[in-house]
């Protein structure tokens, strides 16, 4: 094997192996607590999605229903949900600042043209800084909460009928979420649309426990760190790296594509995807799933032994990537970009963010 080759598979077999040796072995007792489906979310769900697909059928997980991979993300579910106040509540929550048009195009998935067409050019210029101006925006939209209603009817109509067509309107099933963390917003908002009560397995969670959505519980459990916060925040105590650095994770646990920016259902019962922009993990993903095969040996090898982590070492092995400059192989930089277009800044890299 060439020598970049070799490289990234031990960095996903070093790195990733261990964390995901633990979280399974968390997830099948969650899943055996009765009427489970492991749902899948989002981009980093699209590598949960593959770990568990791998391991049955390797005989290595047993599960009762099959495993879900759901295309969704806060933007299409803010866009779907885009004129309902309970959602806005919910999409207001995390910092931005720029104007209005800005934030319709880069937290709720809208396009310039639509934008215009929805809302005054006025309203469109009018600056705001999140979350400290949610009551404001919430008043500048809620003239307009029909028109929004109205317009992104499509939307809403092609996501209610993928969820269905995915088995996830089955009342006697518990959809059991997993996703990296961190607030569970997907989990929430799905819990609002579903109208069912929901789990929640996450690595890291900033709050954990019951969630009431309109009469639905979302419960969610974090595996790895559970109640922390980031640093800066009112509430902060101590530092808990794994979250701090944990753009590392959502740069290698991606998917193939873009974030989902929009949904439509095609006349033969298909759904068509819209997604947003590539960065380097998206266009060079071949190389990403030489890491990726290192990661799923690992985690199969050390099943197949009975090998087991404990909390602190896991801890440690993260902290010893997340800080050491050299850790993470060379060939593996270029692989280190991802948007972060809710939050308006772009596209950033972790490495450089973090000095690494």
């Amino acid at each position: 094997m060439k020598s970049s080759y070799c490289s990234l598979y031990e960095f996903g077999h070093s790195f990733l192996s261990p964390m995901l040796n633990y979280y399974v072995r968390a997830l099948e007792t969650k899943l055996n607590e009765g009427e489970r489906r492991p749902v899948c979310l989002a981009r980093e769900g699209w590598f949960f999605y593959v770990l568990l697909n791998a391991l049955i059928e390797d005989d290595l997980l047993k599960v009762k229903h099959k495993p879900v991979y759901l295309k969704v993300s806060r933007t299409l579910l803010f866009k779907t949900l885009l004129g309902n106040p309970d959602a806005l509540d919910v999409a207001l929550k995390n910092k931005f600042q720029g104007t209005v048009l800005e934030l319709l195009m880069k937290r709720f998935g809208l396009q310039l043209h639509e934008a215009y067409q929805i809302l005054p050019s006025e309203l469109l210029g009018f600056k705001a800084s999140l979350p400290e101006d949610a009551g404001k925006v919430k008043q500048w939209f809620e003239p307009h909460q029909k028109r929004l209603l109205d317009y992104l009817e499509e939307t809403r109509s092609s996501f209610y009928d993928y969820l269905k067509a995915e088995l996830l309107l089955d009342q006697n099933v518990t959809p059991v979420m997993l996703d990296l963390g961190y607030a569970g917003t997907i989990q929430k908002l799905l819990t609002l649309i579903l109208e069912v009560d929901t789990e929640g397995l996450y690595f890291i969670t900033t709050q954990s426990g019951d969630t009431l959505v309109k009469g639905k519980n979302a419960h969610m459990t974090g595996v790895f760190h559970e109640n922390v916060s980031w640093s800066g925040s009112p509430d902060w105590t101590q530092g808990c790296l794994m979250l701090e650095r944990s753009l590392l994770l959502e740069t290698l646990m991606t998917a193939p594509h873009g974030q989902v920016v929009d949904i439509r259902k095609c006349s033969d019962g298909k759904f068509e995807f819209l997604y947003g922009r590539e960065t380097a993990t998206q266009r060079y993903y071949q190389d990403l799933e030489v890491i990726i095969k290192g990661a799923l040996d690992g985690v199969k090898e050390g099943l197949k032994n009975n090998v087991k982590y404990e909390h602190g070492e896991i801890c440690k092995i993260y902290e010893a990537f997340a800080v050491s400059p050299s850790a993470i192989p060379k060939s593996a930089y270029y692989l280190f970009n991802m948007d972060d277009d809710f939050s308006g800044n772009g596209v950033i890299n972790p490495l450089q963010l973090f000095g690494l």
